[in-house]
């Protein structure tokens, strides 16, 4: 059996100029006629193509080179249209290839000669970014890899099961060759059959024994920890058993632990991020401090020196880049913006989340995070992933195989397999090698901002995830969600380095009080009149980081079961008992609450403190309540109940007070990272909930109510992600509220440093903007489909496609008479079509419906 794919678009290549982006406002409004009147505005430069942008066409971009196109009408003198220039070629009577010598004498000379009578057409030769239209790679022969969901994540028929990196749409254009990844961890196994070719001949380095020796400090399922690392990121391809994202990328192992898993001195660290750094482009960091609590903690001062300079001289100055695991203590309420290494914006914080697309119950929140990748979640049933672990029966799976599998002795996998937020870092330093594979000239800053620009979100239950004011989707949860290591690639290649980075920093002295006990339920009557005002403890899900609306709040009892009336504009009080608190708020919500107020069943006969009565205590489990609830005691309860009974008429809120600090900002740039910097001696810092709203209205939770129970924050920055591409102009506001119960404290100092690029025109940028600018095709042009083989008797017809465009797709074995099979709406950037492709052979065309 044989199939017949059509041909492939030929590539335009798209060299790049300057250093301006995609997208910077260019000068020179030029003319030209091709054949019809367009305006364009050129980027001034001395390269050999000029850069510009169709006046009043969006973002899209075109270059112009040192040949001017010449067409002539009949009868017109073409040698005084000329005016001497050599002819580089005659393409037919009337149509004149001619030599300008330097593409800007190309541009004047257009412009001139198309306002010339007798001139039907004249511009500079002209190209387009244009890339091959969505080429599978071949179904690998690993024998593990439909275990592999990560890579490739469908059903049967092709369709998406879930999330994944989509691998297969980058390895046409490469597997990560010529690119240098180092796993910083406790060694990896060298002889590895699926790790050796890579690892040969790199960097290896033990910094705390100071030896060239990267194998792992023991031999324990603790010594396994950077071998399983190096199979998600670095496994041949096509070779055993399994294959990694970046199969063909140089795998360094840098050693740094010692034999009992103790991490290295500052100084050795500081060595470790310097080390080679003109060699390791990539270090991937699936580590972070040890706590039973959800301290703060961050690199010392050698270790900051060590990162500075890898971002600042590492890979001849374009910067080191640096994947960071976002953390696993999700459990203890850490934020991963309470690490000084994950929330580090030079860092690359990584999030995991499931199968089934939810963020797995171990990561860690946080603003700071910027992306996600799969992992395991064994609590919620879905198992570990498949890698490579030490050879035999060393290492985390010390089971024993026998022949024909004896090879399984070298990988974890199902419930013995590799979980946790190390397991997704090194998927994402392996979409960075095949990026860095296809441009080398990729900076730090322009790596990250084309992985978020190639993110997708997959949970869009999540009650954190929300659009910020360019049009991209985020959340506390998984960031920008997980990249598409296909899109990722293709923006890699098309790139224009992103201009040097301005940073904007206001501060304020002025001291304030953190309002006590500052999360409160108020009941008002009809008049406004406050008639009782409960402390409350929050949930850890939806936040009422604005009031909420005045609405009647109903009695709903213990909600043990679905609600059988409308809550639609109302709030829900429900008694604690029988049911969790999870199931009680969705049972509400399903009936259409806005908000939920729980409160504390009462003391049992004799009883005289916890678990009843007035206690507070946050509600766990709550991480994805879909509107805002609060915890109060039983008497304020049983109060709200009779108040509400009594008076009608009587709405209530759920509302913060609030310490607050507001800052004017009259840059206009393109925000990317935003920091937050505050001086405070909190009395319980874990009370502590911190919020920044950016001009555009997006909230970033910088900090969260958690298990710290120490004073603070004495010195601490926080920073978001949320903020990307908005414009800074305008008022940000950062809220500092203590949700906790009697304590107090008081702000010293809050800093706002904002980082970013001049906007153009003072206008932000959204993402379908940006995406557009580099991959969206000419309306007018034809479809170029492309076909790959995709597994068994199902191929792959894929197309660049407009988003909601209609397409027909059409079949045959004729070529000349092919009939329609099917009509698809278009998906961004890419839409597929998977059509059996048994015999008799088949041709296959696309085309744009009428």
């Amino acid at each position: 059996m044989r199939t017949i794919p059509l041909p492939l678009l030929t590539l335009a290549l798209a060299f790049l100029i300057g250093t301006s982006p995609a997208g910077a406002e260019p000068t020179n409004l030029f003319h030209f006629k091709l054949p019809h009147a367009r305006a364009f505005r050129l980027q001034e430069t001395n390269g050999p193509w000029l850069r510009a942008w169709p006046e009043g066409e969006g973002t899209n971009w075109v270059e112009f080179g040192a040949r001017l196109v010449l067409q002539v009408e009949a009868g017109a003198d073409a040698a005084r249209l000329a005016g001497g220039l050599p002819v580089v070629r005659r393409v037919n009577e009337g149509i004149y290839i001619l030599d300008a010598g330097t593409a800007a004498n190309a541009a004047r000379l257009a412009q001139r000669l198309a306002a010339e009578p007798g001139v039907a057409a004249c511009y500079p030769v002209m190209r387009r970014p244009h890339m091959l239209q969505g080429p599978y790679a071949p179904y690998p022969t690993d024998k593990a890899f439909f275990q592999l969901w990560p890579l490739e994540n469908r059903n049967a028929d092709g369709s998406h099961a879930g999330p994944d990196l989509n691998v297969r749409a980058a390895w046409p254009y490469t597997h990560g060759e010529g690119v240098t990844v180092a796993v910083d961890d406790v060694g990896v196994e060298l002889a590895h059959p699926e790790l050796s070719n890579n690892a040969a001949g790199a960097p290896h380095h033990n910094f705390v024994l100071g030896t060239t020796n990267g194998n792992p400090v023991n031999r324990t399922a603790g010594g396994a920890h950077g071998t399983e690392i190096a199979g998600l990121l670095d496994a041949s391809l096509d070779d055993f058993r399994m294959v990694g994202v970046a199969p063909k990328a140089r795998l360094a192992s840098e050693v740094i632990f010692d034999s009992n898993l103790t991490l290295a001195a500052d100084d050795q660290l500081m060595d470790a991020y310097e080390f080679a750094s003109n060699e390791v482009a990539i270090q991937n960091h699936s580590w972070g401090a040890a706590a039973t609590v959800a301290a703060q903690v961050g690199p010392t001062a050698l270790e900051q020196a060590g990162i500075s300079n890898a971002l600042a001289y590492g890979r001849h100055g374009l910067g080191t880049i640096m994947v960071r695991a976002a953390g696993n203590g999700r459990g203890i309420q850490q934020d991963a913006n309470d690490s000084g290494w994950a929330s580090d914006p030079r860092a690359i914080a990584v999030a995991s989340l499931a199968s089934n697309g939810r963020v797995a119950s171990y990561s860690d929140p946080g603003a700071c995070l910027l992306l996600a990748a799969p992992s395991g979640d064994p609590p919620n049933g879905f198992n570990p992933l498949f890698t490579t672990d030490l050879l035999g029966t060393d290492g985390a799976n010390t089971l024993n195989f026998f022949p024909p599998n004896q090879d399984l002795n070298n990988y974890v996998f199902s419930t013995l397999g590799f979980s946790g937020t190390s397991a997704s870092a090194p998927q994402i330093s392996g979409v960075a090698a095949l990026m860095l594979s296809v441009n080398t000239n990729l900076t730090w800053r322009d790596v990250q901002q084309i992985l978020l620009l190639s993110s997708r979100q997959f949970d869009f239950a999540d009650p954190a995830l929300s659009t910020n004011g360019a049009g991209f989707a985020v959340s506390d949860n998984l960031g920008y969600g997980v990249p598409d290591a296909g899109i990722a690639v293709s923006l890699a290649r098309l790139w224009t380095n992103v201009p040097a980075a301005v940073n904007v920093t206001l501060t304020s002295t002025a001291e304030q009080d953190i309002p006590a006990s500052g999360l409160n339920v108020v009941l008002t009557d009809g008049a406004g009149l406050a008639l009782n005002s409960a402390i409350a403890a929050p949930d850890l899900g939806a936040h009422a980081d604005r009031p909420t609306a005045l609405l009647p709040l109903v009695d709903v009892g213990l909600a043990t079961n679905a609600i059988g009336f409308s809550l639609t504009n109302r709030g829900a009080l429900i008694e604690r008992g029988v049911n969790n608190y999870i199931d009680k708020i969705n049972f509400v919500r399903q009936a259409g609450a806005a908000f939920a107020v729980i409160y504390n069943y009462p003391l049992a006969a004799g009883q005289t403190g916890a678990p009843g009565g007035d206690d507070l205590l946050v509600m766990g489990g709550t991480d994805f309540a879909p509107i805002p609830a609060v915890f109060i005691g039983n008497t304020d309860g049983e109060n709200l109940k009779s108040l509400q009974s009594l008076f009608p008429t009587a709405t209530a809120q759920i509302k913060l007070a609030s310490a607050t600090y507001s800052f004017a900002v009259t840059n206009t740039l393109l925000c990317e990272h935003v920091a937050v910097r505050i001086l405070a001696d909190n009395q319980i810092r874990g009370n502590l909930r911190i919020t920044l709203t950016s001009p555009s209205g997006t909230i970033s939770v910088l900090g969260r109510y958690n298990s710290d129970v120490t004073p603070g924050p004495t010195d601490w920055t926080y920073y978001t992600t949320h903020c990307f591409y908005e414009n800074s102009a305008g008022t940000w506001t950062v809220n500092v509220t203590d949700e906790g119960e009697g304590n107090f404290g008081q702000i010293n100092q809050v800093s706002l440093t904002i980082s970013g690029t001049p906007a153009p025109n003072g206008s932000p940028r959204s993402r379908q903007q940006i995406l557009d600018s580099y991959l969206l095709p000419n309306p007018q042009a034809p479809v170029q489909p492309d076909f790959s083989p995709w597994i068994g008797s199902l191929g792959r017809v894929s197309w660049t496609a407009q988003a909601g465009a209609p397409y027909e797709v059409f079949a045959g074995t004729n070529p000349a008479a092919l009939n329609l099979v099917t009509n698809i709406t278009g998906v961004f950037p890419v839409t597929e079509w998977f059509p059996n492709t048994q015999p008799p052979a088949q041709f296959f065309a696309v085309k744009k419906a009428p």
